[in-house]
């Protein structure tokens, strides 16, 4: 029987887990951001209230691609798609009561590296009828007409399987050319572009810039993922999670950009990089530069299950797309991380050697009792190879010696909490079952399946300790950017209010900046510069 303080303790211990979860459950159900449309075609407060797709297309041409005749424009292309769906050309033809007998021969075209049609989406609209809400709106001036564009992920073509199910939206500019008169029908052609590729467009000769909104698509589909994080969340505290750990693109795979791979943290979910996601795309070097893809996973399971995982889906992107390994984009990626984000990046920058073996396995890998599945499975869990085509990491607030939050009353409530993912623990209950004896006594919770993400962040976790001292599998740039909230004193006893200095502090890293904030940094002001200057050092 509990003591009646030691039952207030219980309780409090339970409270405090309702209450930190219900504020977590809270902040999870709120959208990152929003899509507000204003105006719509056909209904009053539209500036082309009543018109036909002929009187759009006259509108259009009267100040090609500027002002209202690039807002007409925007309606060209959402009308076309709703009348004649993926249908590249076809005739307009006036309407029976118009004034004007001028037909229309009509041409969409798309260049570049991504090449995107108005039949490709599902819903296309121009960008100005539409509010963004809760993230920064980031436009250029230029011409055409930015489009708000968004695709059903429903597989349709195979690279869709490394897209977001939840939609597959695209930064769209439409441009259009008058190509002459002939035979009483005007032609006309317009061009749609991708404004991740393209900065310019060439009209009559002359090269000018194109009118760009970098936020609207990204706002669409942040929408459409606003339950990511609760789902996130409730995954903790279940071994059958929704969603299994997967590697994103979150544009078209370009063999000329750079991989920048986010990684989140615990508790959390590609959804952290909203904020940051938004001011990169915004700045044009860093468009030309990179890429960006996304890692979510289940942070139920230790960092290191999770950084397994990456490191194979990793690869095995690389070779789907270059098969010789000799694009540009498999040559060199970066990594950035935040929290524990950062932890599972340390999987593919090491080669443990023997290090965790030893600390993990009372016996040589020989003697076991393995499946030859589980075999490999082993060896890559504990004596895995760095890939060496990561060149970059940046760790924000990042846990390299664990956080003392693992250890208190929170953190061993999280403990009792926390399910590893069946999939972690069946592996190696597996192991333990037809071994033995095989773990030691360090690593006995890993072998009985209770080894969880949270006990895993405790300073006397012995995975950690090896981790931190490890040297690097070769010679990758590191970058490191730890908070201290603002507070005066020593660097070296300050802390983001869950990690301490200590724990972030790396001697290696080529740059260690110290930013006035907390452990949920990545929307601050100094965070954003100082990932956009690490971003374009080289």
């Amino acid at each position: 029987m509990l003591g009646s303080v030691e039952m207030r303790h219980v309780q409090l211990i339970l409270m405090t887990g309702v209450i930190l979860a219900a504020a977590v459950f809270a902040s999870c159900a709120k959208a990152p951001a929003k899509l507000e449309r204003a105006h719509k075609l056909g209904q009053r407060g539209c500036s082309f209230y009543q018109e036909s797709l002929h009187a759009l297309i006259e509108v259009a041409l009267e100040d090609p691609n500027q002002g209202e005749s690039a807002h007409a424009l925007g309606h060209v292309v959402e009308e076309w798609r709703d009348q004649f769906g993926e249908a590249t050309s076809g005739m307009v033809e006036p309407e029976e009561d118009s004034d004007s007998s001028t037909r229309f021969k009509v041409r969409f075209t798309a260049r570049g590296h991504a090449k995107f049609l108005p039949g490709y989406f599902d819903e296309i609209s121009p960008a100005v009828d539409f509010r963004v809400k809760k993230i920064e709106r980031f436009t250029k001036d230029g011409v055409g007409a930015p489009l708000k564009a968004l695709r059903e992920n429903e597989l349709r073509e195979p690279i869709e399987v490394h897209y977001p199910p939840e939609a597959i939206t695209r930064e769209i500019t439409a441009v259009i050319h008058s190509r002459g008169q002939r035979g009483g029908v005007h032609h006309v052609e317009i061009e749609m572009l991708c404004t991740l590729y393209h900065e310019n467009v060439v009209i009559e000769g002359r090269r000018k810039p194109l009118a760009a909104d970098y936020s609207v698509a990204l706002a669409g589909l942040l929408e459409r993922a606003k339950d990511l994080s609760r789902s996130e969340v409730a995954d903790l505290f279940t071994n059958r999670p929704k969603r299994d750990p997967k590697l994103f693109l979150m544009e078209p795979y370009d063999p000329r950009k750079e991989p920048l791979v986010m990684i989140h943290g615990l508790l959390d979910s590609p959804l952290a990089w909203s904020t940051l996601t938004n001011r990169l795309r915004s700045d044009p070097e860093i468009r030309r530069r990179y890429q960006i893809w996304h890692y979510l996973y289940n942070t139920s399971a230790p960092a290191l299950y999770s950084g397994r995982i990456l490191r194979t889906q990793y690869r095995e992107m690389r070779r789907e797309f270059d098969p010789g390994l000799d694009d540009r984009a498999t040559q060199r990626a970066t990594l950035l991380t935040h929290s524990m984000g950062g932890l599972v990046a340390r999987g593919l920058i090491t080669n443990p050697g023997n290090a965790f073996w030893d600390a993990g396995f009372t016996r040589p890998l020989s003697s076991l009792k393995l499946s030859p599945e589980d075999r490999v499975s082993l060896i890559d869990a504990f004596m895995w190879k760095s890939e060496p085509s990561v060149k970059t990491v940046i760790f924000i607030a990042v846990p390299h010696r664990g956080s003392v939050y693992a250890d208190n009353a929170v953190g061993r409530l999280g403990q009792a909490l926390v399910k590893p993912p069946n999939n972690f623990r069946a592996f190696y209950e597996r192991i333990s079952k037809a071994n033995p004896g095989a773990f030691t006594e360090g690593y006995a919770d890993l072998g009985e399946g209770r080894l969880d993400s949270v006990g895993a962040l405790s300073p006397e976790q012995p995975t950690l300790k090896i981790l931190a001292d490890l040297p690097l599998g070769y010679s990758p740039t590191l970058y490191s950017i730890i908070g201290n909230r603002g507070k005066e004193g020593a660097i070296e006893e300050s802390s983001d209010g869950i990690v301490d200095y200590w724990s972030s502090h790396l001697d290696e890293a080529a740059s260690e900046t110290i930013v006035p904030a907390g452990h949920a940094m990545l929307s601050e002001p100094e965070v954003i510069e100082e990932t956009k200057r690490l971003l374009l050092l080289r």
